[in-house]
């Protein structure tokens, strides 16, 4: 019964609710009747006894019963002040002002709804990322990836205190959280953050892109088609407040890359994910321990590449120059080109010893800051410094674990340096019809010095070396693959190693072996699974977007480095530079490069793997044969 009555009732209200403002009214009226008439039950408790008698809020003029009752319940009901002071008024004064007192309870209650609405439409939009920016000389963002910390990190190095605005197609409160666990709070960097399209016109207008003092544009969920949409937007935009910020674009797949480069029209720079990590991954796989070494280049401190005036060095020679710095090593040289767009940077690096400056032309320094110690141009001739040497060359027999969209680019970037007859292995989750078909519609007949045999199997399971000779092979490479459908690469390539180091227990020999990994915090697990070099792929492309972004110069110099038939960084033999065990100073390996048309950049250690960049000049080594020395060396194809 109860049940009953109660389910009534809740009907009732929601039926009052329904009917909107009469149904809610015609409840309010019913509500404070019948609250009204409970009230006028105090008179059977005492209410007008003469232990009330004192009490100020009670009437008694009226009729001690019926009215005063109604009146006291009533008053208790509204708590209507200006009602309340009319007691003993008349009746049609009564009804005024009981009119009125109410109504102007409707007033306020309006008022404070009116407020309520707005803050809370306020908030609602702050949450929902909709309002807009009052920024200038700020940083974009535009798009969202996992690449977006580690940029965001190398900005707060390069600038701090820098205003970042991010806008992406995601929800406020994810961005928030996602920012907070990666610890980007703590970071001398103010984050803004807005949802909406990034390749919206609009949008853009919103966020201010008219002030802004540089732009990343990211790859959304790895997917080009907003980046290129955002670059068309941006490439045609001319009504920019000043100067038009410079301007970095991620493209993920490489076959979107030359339609990027066309909408980008050279006012936007444009870095494919595939293209740099590709490279990275075949100069480490010919030059063993390189991987440490970019990880240095485009870390967060530490050695790093920066462009910078010295006019000191004007008409020197940079072989001379080389000599005159005690904490940074000149690599090469800038210069500005005036086009229809604007200024075209460019860059040369290693241009050879006998180089001489010129007034217009900035210096490209490798250095731990901007702050430099320049003592003036010197000379040096080494005792210690030997003739001939060797230059690095593609392994004969390559292993690669795993299938993602790098893969043809490796092998692009394989076929470029390998010698005739060079077989590569690809063991995947794929069939090898599979494998067949993709490099036939990708490559086509485009691999001329590549043997290429793919195998179906899983890397992580031990049936599957029992007819593989994993010593066969000089070198092995573990792709970030998450073909098996479980979406967490690291993990399967973690698998994959801890197999692959069961398997090699026992070998003689093992292959030099790099993994691409997509998590850097996964890096320590790898310690004591034989892995020689560890390429963390979203790292070195978001450090290349945020630097590139702050310093447009450094775009077209990295362009060269990782461009087939440049320059390139490489490791060489101690013994092709300076001889073994006699005291060695970097001054030493600076002469004896510089005698090979190349630049001395440090030296790695056998003994405990150090990696020394751009060393001090005063500290001495007895170098042995398994040490390697550090260069910028000229490409050279067999």
């Amino acid at each position: 019964m109860l049940k009953e009555l109660r389910e009534r009732l809740r009907y009732l209200v929601d039926r009052a609710f329904a009917r909107e403002f009469l149904g809610q009214f015609l409840l309010f009226a019913v509500l404070v009747v019948i609250v009204t008439v409970i009230g006028m039950s105090a008179v059977a408790f005492g209410l007008f006894e003469a232990e009330n008698e004192g009490v100020s809020g009670i009437p008694r003029n009226l009729d001690r019963g019926f009215l005063d009752s109604l009146w006291w319940s009533l008053n208790q009901v509204l708590s209507l002040r200006g009602f309340q002071r009319m007691y003993g008024a008349s009746t049609p004064i009564l009804i005024y002002a009981l009119i009125l007192s109410v109504c102007g309870l409707a007033v306020f209650g309006l008022l404070v709804s009116i407020i309520n609405n707005a803050m809370r439409r306020r908030i609602e939009m702050l949450r929902t990322g909709s309002t807009p920016v009052k920024e200038h000389d700020h940083t974009m963002i535009l798009g969202w990836n996992t690449k977006i910390f580690t940029v965001l990190r190398q900005l707060a190095h390069l600038e701090p205190n820098l205003r970042v605005v991010i806008l992406a197609p995601k929800e406020i409160g994810k961005m928030e959280n996602a920012l907070r666990v990666a610890g980007i709070a703590q970071l001398p960097v103010t984050t803004i953050l807005r949802s909406g399209m990034p390749s919206n016109l609009r949008e853009l207008e919103r966020v201010a892109v008219n002030r802004a003092g540089s732009v990343v544009i990211l790859s959304t969920d790895d997917d080009d088609r907003d980046s290129i949409k955002t670059l068309v937007l941006l490439a045609g935009k001319q009504d920019w407040h000043a100067t038009p910020p410079s301007m970095t674009s991620e493209i993920v797949l490489d076959e979107n890359y030359e339609l990027a480069a066309i909408a980008a029209r050279d006012r936007v720079h444009v870095i494919s994910s595939s293209k740099v990590i590709s490279k990275v991954i075949v100069q480490t796989i010919r030059n063993p321990g390189l991987a440490s070494v970019y990880s240095e280049l485009l870390a967060v401190g530490g050695n790093g590449l920066y462009v910078g005036k010295v006019p000191e060095a004007t008409d020197r020679c940079l072989g001379e120059t080389a000599y005159g710095f005690s904490d940074a090593i000149p690599i090469g040289i800038t210069w500005q080109t005036p086009t229809a767009n604007g200024v075209r940077h460019a860059a040369g690096l290693n241009p050879g010893p006998d180089y001489e400056i010129d007034e217009e032309e900035q210096l490209v320094l490798l250095s731990t800051g901007r702050t430099l110690h320049y003592r003036g141009a010197g000379h040096y001739t080494s005792a210690i410094r030997q003739s001939g040497g060797q230059q690095p060359v593609v392994p004969q027999r390559v292993l690669l674990i795993g299938w993602n969209d790098l893969v043809i680019d490796v092998l692009r970037e394989l076929d470029a340096h390998a010698v005739s007859g060079t077989e590569i292995v690809i063991l995947s989750l794929l069939k090898a019809e599979q494998v067949k078909e993709r490099l036939q519609r990708k490559l086509g007949t485009g691999l001329n010095k590549l043997e290429v045999r793919p195998i179906e199997a899983d890397a992580a399971e031990a049936a599957t070396y029992a007819e593989l000779d994993l010593q066969s092979f000089e070198s092995i490479v573990v792709l970030a693959d998450d073909q098996d459908g479980k979406g967490d690469a690291d993990t399967r390539s973690l698998r994959v190693l801890l197999r692959l180091a069961s398997v090699r227990e026992n070998h003689a020999r093992r292959a030099h072996t790099t993994v691409e990994l997509l998590d850097n915090a996964n890096r320590d697990l790898l310690a004591g699974l034989h892995v020689d070099d560890v390429v963390v792929s979203p790292e070195i492309v978001s450090a290349q977007l945020a630097q590139v972004s702050r310093q447009p110069i450094l775009g077209p110099i990295y362009r060269e480095l990782l461009s087939a038939g440049g320059v390139e960084i490489s490791l060489r033999p101690a013994a092709d530079y300076v001889e073994l065990g006699a005291d060695c100073r970097f001054d030493d390996l600076t002469d004896a490069a510089q005698q090979k048309l190349e630049i001395a950049l440090g030296l790695r250690l056998a003994a405990g793997g150090d990696l020394l960049l751009n060393p001090p000049r005063d500290q001495i080594w007895q170098l042995q044969e398994a040490d390697r020395i550090v260069v910028l060396a000229q490409q050279v194809y067999r």
